[in-house]
């Protein structure tokens, strides 16, 4: 309801704006009117803030996507030809190291090694190798092959967790956490954005007040200078007014600054790129309106508590902490792995007088591997223990002081949450009050105003009391654009301390 009444006041008072525009350029610089909504949309789309921050959830997205590779089989295999021979002779520590051969070889050996979320770890292989040559004289062709499965299975230490189950879950909440981090830094930019707007909004109708009165100023000279022509006052009037219009100039040309820096501001909020910083100015089209709205404090704690990003990433840290300690309590226990393989195997071999050379046939050694004839199991327990589990033992304590860490973190961040809602709600509150105070004031400036200028045609006032009255009215006009200035960047930290900022401006972020 607030932005649709802004946003309909704003088409009413463009052409104002570019009247505004040139009076402030002299001529010289151009005005680009914006809405609120046009600068939100380009502060959301160019932010360089922003646009670095929306990188982190790739970089978290890719980084659990390579910690779940620790699941991929891999697969390896080798070939080779080899060329062997040995002259034989009497070796004490091997009495059967006695045979005098040459052989050429070819050897291959391939399989999977791989991993799986219980923990158990698995090797599916196989061999295959023919041989020919000679062996104490004696000519021999041979063919071995095999294949085995063999697994290994945690039973306490990396049983219920292991270090890739912890890295992929810590993974999983900081892509979660990288995407909150997007959510608190698109709000953080639109709540500066809103606010860098209501500034150059108040610089705009600062300088617009200080024109008015300065073409005021220049109106009433030209009358006193009429009435020294006529002889009805003196000079000395006349340098007054020329005082006071000189002072109301000075101003003018202050205000003319803030504009300049209001528009900078906001230029490099809504992500203006170096090669389009101009000499444009910007101007907004909404107009400041001072839209009374219900505060609820209680809520807005509650929808904070609830909503908050930045809260919200403590929160997965906590659950984070809580993942580490739980692992390194698994790790205080030993490990007991139960083994366990099984192997088959099948091989030919023929010897013969040279010159003849035997055929050895491979589909014998096959159909030993088919029909199992010379299979090989185990099955056993590894048990592996540190004496004193110093590591184990230090890391446990740490992840628990790390928990209480990130807790206290979490409680003291929700505590400063309340307080932040809390100034907003309250500085919005008076800023409200301070407003309607302002504009009573402003009318009763204006009231005195007119009350001196009647004074002074009937000839019963003064030159100084209506010069006074028209610094008191701009004064009282500025105080009026201050507190609706105040009112609405107050409301927009308000609605970021709650965390609805995103919702409110109707922008959803989507992540892959």
């Amino acid at each position: 309801m607030r932005r649709g009444v802004i946003a309909t006041a704003g088409l009413l008072s463009v052409a104002l704006f570019s009247a505004w525009g040139q009076d402030y350029a002299l001529g010289t610089n151009k005005v680009a009117v914006l809405t609120l909504n046009d600068v939100t949309e380009r502060a959301l789309r160019s932010n360089r803030q922003l646009q670095i921050e929306r990188v982190n959830p790739e970089i978290a997205r890719l980084t659990l996507q390579a910690s779940r590779g620790i699941y991929d089989p891999i697969f390896t295999s080798l070939a080779q030809t080899e060329s062997t021979s040995d002259t034989g002779g009497f070796d004490p520590a091997n009495f059967s190291n006695d045979a005098v051969f040459e052989a050429e070889s070819e050897v291959m050996t391939g399989g999977l090694i791989g991993y799986l979320p219980t923990g158990l770890t698995y090797t599916l292989g196989g061999n295959y190798a023919h041989s020919e040559g000679t062996r104490n004289f004696l000519n021999f062709d041979s063919y071995r092959a095999g294949a085995s499965i063999t697994a290994q299975q945690p039973l306490l230490r990396d049983f219920w967790i292991d270090q890739p189950r912890w890295t992929i879950q810590v993974n999983k909440r900081n892509l979660k956490i990288s995407e909150l981090g997007v959510q608190f830094v698109a709000m953080s930019i639109i709540s500066l954005t809103q606010q860098g707007y209501y500034d150059l909004a108040f610089a705009w109708d600062n300088h617009r007040i200080y024109r008015e009165l300065l073409e005021t100023r220049s109106e009433f000279l030209k009358g006193i200078r009429r009435q020294i022509e006529l002889g009805m006052v003196t000079a000395l009037e006349e340098k007054l007014a020329q005082s006071q219009e000189a002072t109301v100039q000075t101003d003018l040309v202050a205000a003319r600054n803030a504009i300049g820096l209001a528009s900078n501001n906001l230029r490099n909020l809504i992500g203006t790129e170096g090669s389009q910083w101009t000499q444009e100015t910007l101007a907004p089209a909404d107009l400041l309106l001072a839209v009374p709205q219900t505060i609820d404090r209680q809520a807005s704690w509650s929808t904070g508590l609830r909503r908050r990003p930045d809260l919200l990433q403590l929160a997965m840290n906590l659950e984070n902490a809580d993942l580490t300690v739980r692992y390194r309590k698994n790790q205080l226990f030993p490990l007991l792995n139960v083994i366990g393989s099984y192997g088959l195997k099948g091989s030919d071999a023929l010897q013969a007088f040279p010159p003849d050379k035997p055929k050895a046939d491979f589909s014998l050694a096959w159909r030993q591997i088919e029909s199992q004839s010379a299979p090989n199991s185990v099955i056993g327990l590894l048990f592996s223990m540190p004496l004193t589990r110093t590591t184990e033992r230090a890391n446990y304590k740490m992840s628990k002081e790390l928990r209480k860490q990130a807790e206290l973190l979490l409680r003291q961040k929700e505590e400063l949450i309340l307080r932040e809602i809390s100034d907003a709600a309250d500085v919005a509150q008076f800023s409200f009050e301070r407003f309607e105070a302002a504009r009573n004031a402003a009318q009763f400036a204006d009231q005195a105003l007119e009350a001196e200028g009647q004074k002074l045609r009937g000839g019963t006032g003064s030159i100084f009391l209506v010069l006074q009255a028209q610094s008191g009215k701009a004064s009282a006009k500025v105080s009026e654009l201050t507190a609706r200035r105040d009112y609405n960047k107050a409301l927009a930290a308000l609605y970021f301390a709650e965390g609805t900022l995103l919702e409110r401006c109707g922008v959803k972020l989507e992540f892959k």
